[in-house]
């Protein structure tokens, strides 16, 4: 699995994480981009295909050589939280043991708008709730942001996405075929 990184996030990886290239996996590929936030460095990683969400806050240096499990542990306690079938994160799970992630700086816009969205306008409005960003319960939080609608580079204005059921689909499509 890709962990296509902005160049910010990928000077903070360790050498013996990156690559420039690796195995496709089922899930795909993935987008993330490091925050300043409150003076805390804070990650959104963004599914390509379904607009996925994933916000962790108050990451340190050493907390960059283990990115990865990060990650997965905030990926499946996400899908946890944003009431996923037993099985379907139980697949989940499993899928992402058997992932090997790395890591590159290639990026596309059309995901990245849509983190600067995230951003902008669902994780501002969970910020102003609380005084400071270590407050967000990053599970919660991460689940809140893909219950919205959001749209894909090359759909008709009356179209949109929830990246809730997004994933929940491909999960399940991956789990069933």
């Amino acid at each position: 699995m890709i962990i296509h990184c902005t160049r910010k996030l990928y000077a903070k990886l360790p050498e013996r994480d990156l690559a420039i290239s690796g195995d496709a996996h089922h899930l795909g590929d993935w987008h993330a981009n490091l925050y300043m936030i409150d003076r805390r460095q804070c990650v959104l990683f963004c599914h390509d295909k379904t607009r996925f969400a994933l916000f962790s806050a108050g990451l340190k240096k050493p907390d960059f050589d283990n990115i990865d499990y990060f990650f997965n542990d905030l990926f499946i306690n996400t899908l946890l939280k944003s009431a996923y079938p037993f099985e379907t994160v139980d697949y989940a799970a499993n899928l992402m043991q058997t992932a090997d992630i790395v890591f590159d700086a290639k990026c596309n816009r059309s995901v990245l708008g849509t983190m600067r969205s995230v951003y902008h306008q669902d994780l501002y409005g969970a910020l102003m709730r609380v005084n400071n960003v270590m407050d967000l319960l990053p599970y919660s939080t991460s689940a809140k942001l893909n219950d919205r609608p959001t749209r894909v580079k090359g759909m008709r204005a009356s179209e949109c996405l929830w990246p809730k059921d997004e994933m929940r689909k491909l999960l399940e499509s991956l789990r069933n075929g």
